[in-house]
């Protein structure tokens, strides 16, 4: 009762500091209480990871033996099967014609395909060439006017250079160019002719008039000795 008598003839400003200790004191333990003096956080620990991990596993482990196989042989039907869907998720058509040419019907060893007039079923009996090389040289003869040699198909980007010895060339005739009616875009879709040269072909008829040969144009830069003998079988005038 003296300590309770003494406290309040205190001063009012010591009085004032004793109580708000007091509360801090009491507000301190209500929150320890409440939340039970745990230090843990919500973040995962090393411990959680690990648990984490296991039960994917687990759970793996837990799919039906026949899931696991349909899934291994969906893997096996994308690698091998022969549909363009499939072979162009597994294998470049180049590549896919490389595999599969081995167990297509072919030539012999002195046999020749001609190369004008062959269509795709006939070049895919030559050794080396599928499904993937007889639509380009085709596509390419075309944009050519027609091979005038079999050395042409070197042109043809990764073209298999074993299969030229089956191809033969029989009574080129050449679509001809002619140089001194077709305009510059006209000029520029032939395959040896770039836009320098087509502009060079027209800028020449301004100035000089028709061309009567291919070595008028040898002054010319963009028309080198090989450009000229190259595209000699393909021009008119």
């Amino acid at each position: 009762m003296n300590y309770i008598r003494e406290f309040f003839y205190l001063r009012k400003s010591d009085r004032k500091v004793i109580l708000t200790l007091l509360s801090v004191i009491v507000i301190a333990l209500v929150v320890i209480f409440m939340t039970g003096g745990s230090n843990e956080s919500n973040e995962l620990t090393p411990a959680d990871t690990v648990i984490a991990k296991r039960d994917y596993r687990d759970s793996t482990r837990r799919q039906p033996y026949r899931e696991q196989t349909k899934t291994v042989y969906v893997r096996t039907k994308v690698v091998y099967r022969d549909t363009s869907y499939r072979r162009g998720k597994a294998l470049s058509e180049a590549a896919y014609d490389s595999v599969r040419a081995p167990y297509q019907k072919k030539i012999k060893a002195g046999e020749h395909v001609v190369l004008n007039t062959a269509d795709t079923t006939a070049l895919k009996t030559v050794p080396g060439i599928g499904s993937y090389y007889a639509r380009k040289i085709i596509a390419y003869g075309q944009r050519l006017g027609g091979y005038v040699s079999v050395d042409q198909l070197d042109e043809i980007e990764g073209f298999p250079l074993d299969a030229k010895e089956y191809l033969t060339i029989e009574d080129a005739a050449p679509r001809k160019l002619n140089v001194n009616t077709l305009s510059l875009n006209e000029l520029r879709k032939h395959p040896y002719l770039n836009f320098y040269q087509a502009k060079a072909i027209t800028e020449y008829r301004r100035l000089h008039g028709p061309l009567h040969a291919l070595s008028d144009l040898r002054l010319s830069k963009v028309f080198p000795p090989e450009a000229i003998k190259r595209l000699e079988p393909y021009v008119d005038y």
